[in-house]
Protein backbone atom coordinates (compact mmCIF):
# COMPACT_ATOMS: atom_id res chain seq x y z
CA UNK A 1 0.00 0.00 0.00
CA UNK A 2 1.20 2.89 -0.89
CA UNK A 3 1.38 5.58 2.07
CA UNK A 4 0.81 9.67 1.72
CA UNK A 5 4.16 10.30 1.94
CA UNK A 6 5.12 8.55 -0.83
CA UNK A 7 1.98 9.88 -3.12
CA UNK A 8 3.12 13.54 -2.25
CA UNK A 9 6.94 13.27 -3.45
CA UNK A 10 5.73 11.41 -6.26
CA UNK A 11 3.11 14.35 -6.72
CA UNK A 12 5.64 17.02 -6.20
CA UNK A 13 8.43 15.37 -8.60
CA UNK A 14 5.42 15.35 -11.22
CA UNK A 15 4.79 19.05 -10.92
CA UNK A 16 8.83 19.83 -10.53
CA UNK A 17 9.13 18.40 -14.34
CA UNK A 18 5.74 20.28 -15.31
CA UNK A 19 7.48 23.75 -13.53
CA UNK A 20 10.89 23.06 -15.05
CA UNK A 21 9.30 23.49 -18.58
CA UNK A 22 7.28 26.18 -17.75
CA UNK A 23 10.38 28.29 -16.40
CA UNK A 24 12.31 27.03 -19.53
CA UNK A 25 9.72 28.50 -21.50
CA UNK A 26 9.68 31.98 -19.78
CA UNK A 27 13.85 32.04 -20.48
CA UNK A 28 13.34 31.41 -23.80
CA UNK A 29 10.58 34.15 -24.22
CA UNK A 30 13.03 37.35 -23.39
CA UNK A 31 9.95 38.84 -21.66
CA UNK A 32 10.09 39.96 -17.94
CA UNK A 33 8.95 37.29 -15.22
CA UNK A 34 6.10 39.41 -14.36
CA UNK A 35 5.04 40.29 -18.40
CA UNK A 36 5.26 36.95 -19.10
CA UNK A 37 3.08 35.44 -16.13
CA UNK A 38 0.59 37.96 -17.18
CA UNK A 39 0.08 36.83 -20.64
CA UNK A 40 0.40 32.95 -19.85
CA UNK A 41 -1.84 33.72 -16.90
CA UNK A 42 0.42 32.06 -14.59
CA UNK A 43 0.76 33.22 -10.81
CA UNK A 44 4.25 35.24 -10.06
CA UNK A 45 4.27 33.16 -6.53
CA UNK A 46 3.99 30.18 -7.86
CA UNK A 47 6.62 30.55 -10.45
CA UNK A 48 9.03 32.15 -7.85
CA UNK A 49 7.92 29.08 -5.65
CA UNK A 50 8.51 26.55 -8.17
CA UNK A 51 11.92 28.42 -9.61
CA UNK A 52 13.26 28.19 -6.01
CA UNK A 53 12.46 24.80 -5.63
CA UNK A 54 13.89 23.82 -8.82
CA UNK A 55 17.28 25.91 -8.28
CA UNK A 56 17.62 24.49 -4.79
CA UNK A 57 17.49 20.49 -5.87
CA UNK A 58 19.96 21.31 -8.58
CA UNK A 59 22.08 22.64 -6.16
CA UNK A 60 21.55 19.82 -4.05
CA UNK A 61 22.27 17.02 -6.93
CA UNK A 62 25.39 19.48 -7.36
CA UNK A 63 26.68 19.50 -3.66
CA UNK A 64 25.68 15.33 -3.77
CA UNK A 65 28.08 14.84 -6.87
CA UNK A 66 30.94 16.78 -4.43
CA UNK A 67 30.35 14.53 -1.60
CA UNK A 68 30.16 11.24 -3.68
CA UNK A 69 32.34 11.98 -6.35
CA UNK A 70 29.67 10.15 -9.23
CA UNK A 71 30.17 12.58 -12.06
CA UNK A 72 27.13 13.43 -13.31
CA UNK A 73 28.37 15.48 -16.47
CA UNK A 74 28.01 14.98 -20.73
CA UNK A 75 31.14 14.32 -22.23
CA UNK A 76 32.41 17.22 -24.43
CA UNK A 77 34.01 16.76 -27.16
CA UNK A 78 36.94 19.01 -29.06
CA UNK A 79 36.09 19.72 -32.21
CA UNK A 80 38.81 18.11 -34.45
CA UNK A 81 38.82 21.24 -37.15
CA UNK A 82 39.87 23.83 -34.56
CA UNK A 83 41.03 24.08 -30.67
CA UNK A 84 38.84 26.28 -28.90
CA UNK A 85 41.22 29.36 -28.82
CA UNK A 86 41.59 29.12 -32.69
CA UNK A 87 37.84 29.03 -32.72
CA UNK A 88 37.19 32.06 -30.91
CA UNK A 89 40.17 33.90 -32.48
CA UNK A 90 38.65 33.34 -36.27
CA UNK A 91 35.05 34.06 -34.75
CA UNK A 92 36.24 36.98 -32.85
CA UNK A 93 33.26 36.67 -29.91
CA UNK A 94 35.85 37.18 -26.96
CA UNK A 95 35.71 35.39 -24.12
CA UNK A 96 32.99 35.96 -22.16
CA UNK A 97 34.35 33.85 -18.92
CA UNK A 98 36.65 30.32 -18.69
CA UNK A 99 35.61 27.85 -15.86
CA UNK A 100 38.43 25.84 -15.07
CA UNK A 101 37.63 22.40 -12.58
CA UNK A 102 40.44 19.54 -12.00
CA UNK A 103 42.21 20.28 -14.71
CA UNK A 104 39.31 20.51 -17.29
CA UNK A 105 38.33 24.02 -18.90
CA UNK A 106 35.40 25.43 -20.53
CA UNK A 107 35.35 28.51 -22.48
CA UNK A 108 32.32 30.40 -22.70
CA UNK A 109 32.29 32.99 -25.62
CA UNK A 110 30.23 36.15 -25.69
CA UNK A 111 27.51 35.49 -27.93
CA UNK A 112 26.64 32.32 -26.37
CA UNK A 113 23.39 30.44 -27.07
CA UNK A 114 21.57 30.82 -23.90
CA UNK A 115 19.75 27.41 -23.80
CA UNK A 116 23.12 25.66 -24.84
CA UNK A 117 25.15 27.33 -21.92
CA UNK A 118 22.12 26.20 -19.77
CA UNK A 119 21.90 22.28 -21.18
CA UNK A 120 26.10 22.32 -20.26
CA UNK A 121 25.86 24.37 -16.88
CA UNK A 122 22.98 22.65 -15.27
Amino acid sequence: MINITTMKATNHEILKVEWMKIIESHAISGQSIRKWCEENDISRTKFYYWQRVIRQDTLIKVGTLAVTGQPQFVEIKPNESKTPSQESKSNNQGTCAILSSNGNEIEILNGVDPNTLGTVLI
